[in-house]
């Protein structure tokens, strides 16, 4: 007995020089970003109850505000002392990817909630390795005056973009009625020529065989016609908002909340705006148009919780990731923002059989995201400088996109 008395004593006198107390608890860090409508008190409730029901790990969650926190990681990083799991911009994994900082997270998850996710909400995964999971999701879809269309005869809302422009040109009524909204003042997002050419089964980059992305591809057939059809809107046609190229995404909203726009592509956040402002009118939402003949798809943007490779405590930090991750837990930080849920089983709760959640969850199943490049704000720029051209009548759609592609391509090295 004495012999194995001295064995332990030995073995706690090493723990306690290597700096690891005997019994004590796992230090797990999580940066969390602040989003709108979620109350501090249900991340305090949600810590709390994984520290109850996990009493070997201390776990702290540390809330910061959206527009610092890419900047705090940067420098917590840069300091040696990262947290072991953050949620992150989808768009900065690249960033962290270079910085060899990022551990995949694919392995460490569970094939139960591996196989609950929502493809569409995917983003994080490159090379057919997903190294961050979603933590919120963001489709973009189509709101329309339901009153207006049903006073000009309209029936159901268009499903194609070229039925859109009929309607448009049956609404359009300035001052009074604008038929559809344009964003065309360069903005931080290419959200307009997305859902042009995403309707068009285009894309940004040719898709190699890896999954990396090749040469650029905004010039190709799909492309162009993408932004022909932008430009008829605008210029043919005539049945946009006026001055389009002067206008961002919060002008367009303020159009369609004064009574004043018949169809507005957008995401769910306009819905919380029509709310609060207490418009009057009556509005419904439908799937993002498509073109005829092409399959649709809408685009989908996404936050995502990120696992550090310093962490020393990758197991502690799954295991809070599959208990935050739980339907109630879900389903109640969904509810909160708004958002769609990312789960699958999250969204088959009646809660979300509103129409808006309807269509959300639906058009998240053929969603695309934002190309997962480090070069992607600079391509977004040149484009959208292409586009304003093209409006302005500077240049032909062709044109501009044969210079966009050119001159991404040669960004990338290509």
């Amino acid at each position: 007995m004495k012999k194995i008395g001295f064995v332990i004593a030995i073995l706690s006198l090493a723990l306690l020089l290597s700096g690891v107390a005997v019994g004590a608890k796992v230090k797990l860090t999580y940066f969390y970003t602040e989003y709108d409508g979620v109350p501090p008190e249900y991340i305090t409730k949600l810590e709390n109850a994984f520290n109850v029901a996990n009493p070997d790990i201390d776990l702290e969650i540390v809330s910061i505000p959206w527009n610092i926190v890419h900047d705090k990681l940067l420098s917590s990083i840069a300091g040696g002392r990262p947290p072991d799991i953050s949620v992150i911009g989808t768009r900065w994994l690249l960033e962290f990817l270079e910085m060899d900082v990022c551990e995949p997270i694919e392995k460490y998850l569970s094939k139960e909630l591996l196989a609950n996710i929502e493809p569409a909400t995917l983003e994080a995964k490159i090379k057919g390795v997903l190294y961050a999971i979603p933590v919120a999701a963001g489709p973009r879809f189509m709101f329309y005056r339901k009153d207006v269309f049903r006073d000009h005869g309209i029936g159901a809302p268009p499903d194609t973009f070229q039925e859109m422009l009929g309607d448009a040109l049956v609404i359009h009524d300035p001052p009074n009625m604008y038929g559809v909204g344009m964003i065309g003042k360069k903005y931080i997002e290419l959200t307009e020529f997305a859902y042009y050419i995403l309707g068009n089964d285009g894309y940004f980059f040719e898709i190699n065989p890896d999954g990396s992305y090749g040469k650029c591809r905004v010039n190709d057939e799909a492309g162009v016609q993408a932004m022909t059809f932008m430009n008829d809107l605008v210029n043919k046609y005539k049945v946009t908002e006026p001055a389009v190229t002067g206008k961002l995404r919060a002008d367009v909203m303020n159009i369609f909340v004064s009574g004043k726009l018949g169809i507005c592509l957008i995401g769910t956040y306009l819905d919380s705006l029509l709310r609060e402002r207490g418009a009057t009118f009556e509005w419904d939402y439908a799937l993002m148009p498509r073109f005829a003949g092409k399959p649709q798809c809408a685009l989908n943007i996404t936050d995502s919780i990120m696992l550090f490779k310093t962490s020393k405590h990758k197991e502690a930090a799954i295991k809070f990731i599959e208990f935050a991750y739980q339907d109630d837990w879900r389903f109640e930080f969904d509810k909160y923002t708004g958002f769609p849920p990312v789960l699958k089983s999250v969204a088959l709760k009646p809660y979300y059989q509103k129409p808006i959640y309807k269509v959300c969850v639906e058009s998240m199943s053929n969603a695309k995201g934002w190309p997962l490049i480090t070069e992607w704000p600079e391509c977004s720029d040149i484009i959208w400088s292409e586009i304003q051209e093209v409006f302005l009548g500077r240049k032909t759609p062709k044109e501009a996109m044969d210079d966009a592609a050119a001159e991404i391509d040669m960004i990338r090295g290509m």
